[in-house]
């Protein structure tokens, strides 16, 4: 038997390189599945995976919170004094509804957790000849369609969490393309009344300032814009119906420049109405070396670059906000050194000795 195996093994090992012969292996008659590789859009990795793909940021607002389409809900109910418990899992369909054993379809899309709990306690009412205690909780919520544009690296549609903010949608979407602005960007957003509204995030004040609120929350249809942070907004007013497919952006130049004595030299996105303290603050605020009281701020009028003279050292340490002038688009601010600031007794002795020697070397 063992020679008959040798032989067969020989044969198979043998066989392909009979000369005009060719053999086909069928990968498939082994029992081996080869998987189907292929490029996800944005919409497809951020598909809903399982239960611990879900990842929430604070518990669901029973009365904010909106049913719709692809919510999972779980139903405990108590029944009596007893330990008998009834549990059910009810989807909300594409249609809105959910449907609950021994009743039927229930219509529970855009009501709140807490108005769907008195539908289904009014619809439940007459099952129960005992007392009872009904328990509506969200367990998974519903992913929604939203569409991203302008300056992200993966624009198109994205499904992601009901209630996710701006800046977890941007980073499934691949993140901001270079050169894109964290401080204006737009929502196209229905209201209540069908009439589109636009809804402003800023990230960069999200963050700095820890106030979430800047980082919007979205919604299932939302349409978000990334603009080139070298545009500008026409107007900051809520455009008219008239207006509302028109352009929301065009070509501006709006950055501030901050170098010197500061964190992080650099240019920072043009803010109508901040000042210079504030584009100072920005920039990580003065290091040590940092002569407050001798900051010039260059600005061109007409063409031509004017150069003023701010003691910001008075405006952060006196709080005399007269001299903390607006900043406006295109500003050069330059945070000078101060020479003889020094770190440690080490520093100021290495210095004198560099000045004496230089002297020295002068005097020959």
């Amino acid at each position: 038997m063992e020679r008959i195996v040798a032989l067969f093994i020989t044969v198979c090992l043998l066989l392909p390189m009979v000369p005009g012969r060719v053999v086909a292996l069928d990968i498939e008659s082994l029992g081996i599945n080869i998987p189907n590789i292929r490029n996800l859009s944005p919409s497809e990795q951020s598909a809903p995976k399982s239960a611990g793909d879900m990842v929430m940021e604070s518990p669901v607002n029973i009365d904010s919170y909106k049913l719709g389409p692809g919510d999972t809900l779980a139903i405990h109910i108590i029944v009596g004094n007893s330990d008998l418990s009834i549990d059910h899992n009810l989807f909300v369909g594409a249609d809105g509804n959910v449907f609950f054993p021994n009743i039927g379809a229930i219509y529970l899309s855009g009501l709140s957790l807490r108005q769907a709990e008195q539908i289904i306690d009014v619809k439940i009412k007459n099952m129960y000849s005992e007392p009872y205690k009904l328990f509506v909780l969200l367990s998974q919520p519903k992913k929604v369609k939203i569409y991203m544009s302008g300056m992200v690296k993966n624009p198109g549609p994205l499904a992601v969490y009901d209630n996710s903010r701006i800046s977890e949608v941007i980073s499934l979407s691949g993140g901001m393309a270079s050169g894109a602005s964290n401080r204006y960007i737009y929502i196209k957003r229905k209201g209540l009344n069908g009439k589109e509204k636009i809804i402003l995030a800023d990230l960069f004040e999200a963050y700095r300032s820890r106030d979430l609120s800047k980082d919007v929350r979205i919604e299932a249809g939302d349409i978000i814009e990334v603009p080139d942070a070298n545009n500008v907004r026409i107007s900051q007013n809520k455009p008219s119906d008239a207006n509302i497919d028109k352009l929301l952006f065009e070509g501006k130049e709006t950055f501030v420049y901050v170098y010197g004595e500061v964190a992080k030299s650099g240019r920072f996105e043009y803010v109508p109405g901040k000042r210079i303290s504030d584009y100072i603050s920005s920039a990580g605020g003065p290091t040590g070396r940092a002569l407050l009281g001798d900051i010039t701020l260059t600005r061109h009028v007409n063409g031509k670059p004017q150069q003023l003279k701010i003691n910001v050292s008075d405006i952060l340490y006196n709080g005399n906000s007269i001299n903390d002038i607006e900043v406006l688009s295109g500003d050069v601010i330059k945070v000078p050194s101060n020479f003889f600031y020094f770190t440690d007794f080490a520093s100021f002795t290495n210095t004198v000795i560099l000045a004496l020697t230089l002297y020295k070397m002068a005097s020959r």
